[in-house]
């Protein structure tokens, strides 16, 4: 594993995401033929199927990039170690920088059967939030940390857009900073949505721990709830909310947090939209959405 580096991340990530596949993976062992892109959002996500592996690489951000990544894997070793259903890495050296990314591996699991609900993921949660603290620092939850860089470095946005963004980071973050939060403070997945459970035979486990850290657990709620953006029906999020067994639209900084992840679902689309018509289209979408308070559907990729 190198040194994290504070080198701004790749202006073209999809461009290098393969290059960084296959220098991490060669470092570990592993090989790459017939590597297929799964997925290319937030991160580059490749099936390698000679390892039966899953790649997830992902641009640095900033400096805590490798560090926070290497947390990822060593939470959720000890997941695995005390039963709670995660996605496994692989028993490599990892996290691997190159390219100015981040690589890790993870065990493939083959997607069969019907997909996991979002009262799936209530459960995993609740059982999650009970845990005690790993054998693992984790870093404090640092709310809008990803989508400011990506606010200042977007080639995306207008000069006017920009400023808007930014000062409304700010108001939120001045908003955050002043929340009295009712649930107790703890390990928090970070990225709890639906998208990140995944189905292991009959079981479903959670994935995508780039963002695991100690935070309130309000944080890992909210997704769920803004997910009427991407097309959640009423009775998915009830069920979220009956099998967690709390209802945080009760609570005073619900529509903070609420309006944080609707921003931070941004961060990816600020990066990347100049590159593509597709993702440009929605990302005006989007900020439109948030500068007139529309509750327009958004489009999830």
């Amino acid at each position: 594993m190198l040194e994290p580096t504070a080198e701004a991340p790749p202006t073209e990530f999809r461009a290098v995401a393969s290059l960084a596949l296959r220098e991490a993976a060669e470092q570990c062992g592993l090989k790459t033929r017939d590597a297929r892109l799964m997925r290319l959002f937030a991160t580059a996500v490749f099936h390698l199927p000679e390892a039966d592996a899953v790649a997830r690489v992902a641009p640095v951000t900033g400096i805590d990039t490798v560090t926070q990544l290497d947390t990822s894997v060593r939470v959720t070793r000890w997941l695995n170690d005390i039963g709670f259903p995660s996605v496994e890495s692989l028993p490599v050296d990892q996290p691997v920088t190159s390219h100015r990314c981040v690589v890790t591996f993870w065990r493939y699991l083959p997607q069969r059967g019907p997909a996991p609900k979002p009262a799936d993921l209530g459960g995993l949660l609740r059982q999650l939030h009970r845990l005690g603290p790993p054998p693992v620092r984790l870093p404090a939850h640092r709310p809008l940390t990803g989508v400011r860089h990506a606010i200042q470095s977007s080639q995306a946005v207008s000069d006017d857009e920009r400023t808007w963004l930014s000062d409304h980071c700010q108001q939120l973050q001045d908003a955050y900073d002043g929340l009295a939060f009712a649930l107790p403070t703890g390990i928090i997945h970070g990225d709890a949505y639906r998208g990140n459970l995944l189905r292991s035979g009959h079981d479903v486990v959670l994935a995508d721990w780039d963002a695991v850290s100690s935070g309130p657990r309000e944080i890992d709620l909210i997704p769920t709830m803004q997910a009427t953006r991407f097309g959640l029906r009423a009775d998915e999020r009830d069920a979220f909310i009956a099998v967690y067994g709390h209802d945080i639209r009760r609570w005073a900084g619900y529509q903070t947090l609420h309006d944080i992840r609707e921003l931070s679902t941004t961060s990816a689309l600020l990066r990347d939209a100049h590159l593509d018509a597709t993702g440009y289209r929605e990302l005006q979408v989007r900020l439109r959405s948030l500068r007139t308070g529309d509750d327009r559907s958004w489009t999830a990729f």
